[in-house]
């Protein structure tokens, strides 16, 4: 089956419909719609061909076969260049809690740019920096002490580098199928490998998500190798797989009692499921010895951290970082969270919980098999009839559909990049059911059309 990727030649397009099966019909017809809606976004694309590189100039399309280019936007919604609004149903790549040109947010950013300028560092820091220190440490879990980076990926490469120096070991369990960004010893399958230093894979374990007796017979096993077990709370690079019967509590429990430190990575679950993000809602004991945070943290700008127990953050690794501690983009953070209260969480947080009831009560009459996860206001959508527990389950779901199924929504105008989605805090209950409605309608299409 041609993939959706593939863009439909004007040939393939005037073949008769009897010629077509329904399915390559269905996509044919959406893609040539999408054509239509976004030819300055299309013509945008091509010349960026000349100057950007291909992994960069769009980080995920779920299927389209170009990125739509935003023009302007306000809370969740945006219109792009070919003058389409958008409901954003990914966050802006989930690093936005509050949407588009939150005023506060905005003012925050005009007053520290005017009044401090763009650098930062340790040597002539701001009083702006001490108060977000003060506050992360305020809100998170078994937060004593941060370290700063700008961005997730250099913020657990930081993590891991903190949790060698104190045990003096090496090798680093992770999830399989997990994300943590771009350090050479984190990153797997799903991601290129390419570049990679040979070797790593001697100091590469992987456990099985959702699965707690293997997980824990790994901790046991390796315990006396191990600098750290790393985890996100809840998987989101293969759509919002949560976890089962209490998975994290236990592998955190067998963490401690092998004497491992137990890394959350809460760059994408922290800021948006709770004021103490995962670990709070979860309610973790003890807990994290290290949490890395980021993306929603920021309010739209780049800002990480990691933070934990003081005797394992006051190692004394590299952590130097020109921008990791910008006096603008750390305004940003503290007006951010100043906005995020428990009730802010909490409305969202139900607000993902309606989002779920209302798919799965619209794939229950599907002739196609679909499962609904997620927790929290995250939501994962999959065309399985596997119970989707891991990566593995994830990826054996109907791929294709998958992506047919983000370009019929995107062309009513949701926006879809990723795939975990679900509302943000300038949501309304009707934006919540507009996203059900166009989701139903597209995947009755679908199943329409697969049926045949």
């Amino acid at each position: 089956m041609t993939t959706i990727e593939s863009h439909v030649s004007a040939n393939q397009m005037q073949r008769s419909s009897s010629t077509i099966v329904p399915i390559e019909a269905l996509r044919s017809e959406w893609l040539a719609e999408y054509d239509r809606k976004h030819a300055k976004s299309s013509a945008a694309n091509r010349k960026a061909s000349a100057s950007i590189a291909a992994t960069q100039r769009t980080r995920f399309n779920s299927g389209m076969p170009f990125p739509v280019y935003v023009a302007e936007g306000a809370g969740a919604w945006f219109t792009d260049i070919d003058g389409n609004r958008f409901l954003d149903c990914n966050a802006g790549w989930n690093a936005s809690l509050f949407g588009r040109g939150n005023p506060a947010i905005t003012a925050a950013i005009a007053d520290a740019g005017a009044r401090l300028g763009a650098p930062g560092g340790a040597m002539h820091p701001s009083l702006v920096r001490d108060e977000f220190a003060a506050m992360v440490c305020s809100r998170i879990p078994g937060a004593e002490r941060v370290v700063f980076a700008p961005s997730g990926s250099e913020a657990n490469t930081y993590a891991l580098r903190l949790a060698r120096s104190a045990t003096g070991r090496q090798k680093v369990l992770r999830v399989r199928g997990g994300f943590h960004g771009q350090n050479d010893h984190l990153l797997q399958g799903g991601s290129s490998l390419r570049g990679l230093p040979a070797g790593l894979a001697a100091w590469q374990i992987d456990m099985p998500y959702n699965d707690t007796d293997q997980s824990v017979r790994l901790i046991e096993q390796h315990a006396s190798e191990l600098a750290a077990v790393i985890v996100e709370p809840m998987m989101t690079i293969p759509g919002a797989v949560h976890q089962r019967n209490g998975y994290l509590q236990e592998i955190r429990t067998a963490a401690l009692n092998n004497g491992v430190p137990f890394i959350l990575d809460e760059i994408i679950t922290g800021n948006r499921f709770a004021v103490g993000g995962a670990a709070e809602l979860l309610e973790l004991s003890p807990a994290p010895d290290l949490t890395v945070i980021g993306k929603m943290l920021g309010g739209g700008l780049p800002v990480a951290a990691v933070v934990g127990r003081a005797e394992l953050v006051e190692q004394p690794i590299s952590a130097s970082n020109t921008h990791a501690q910008n006096p603008v983009a750390l305004a940003a953070s503290v007006a951010n969270m100043k906005l995020a209260t428990p009730e802010v969480f909490a409305r969202v947080c139900a607000q993902g919980a309606r989002l779920r009831d209302g798919l799965r009560k619209a794939v229950e009459d599907l002739r196609i098999p679909v499962q609904v996860t997620g927790e929290g206001p995250c939501v994962g959508i999959h065309f399985t009839d596997e119970d989707v527990v891991d990566a593995d389950t994830a990826e054996r779901g109907n791929q294709d559909l998958w992506r047919l199924m983000c370009l019929g929504v995107t062309n009513r105008g949701l926006a879809i990049t990723s795939r975990t989605l679900g509302p943000i805090a300038p949501y309304t209950g009707e934006d919540v059911e507009h996203v059900i409605g166009v989701f139903t309608g597209t995947l009755r299409q679908i199943d329409q059309a697969a049926a045949v």
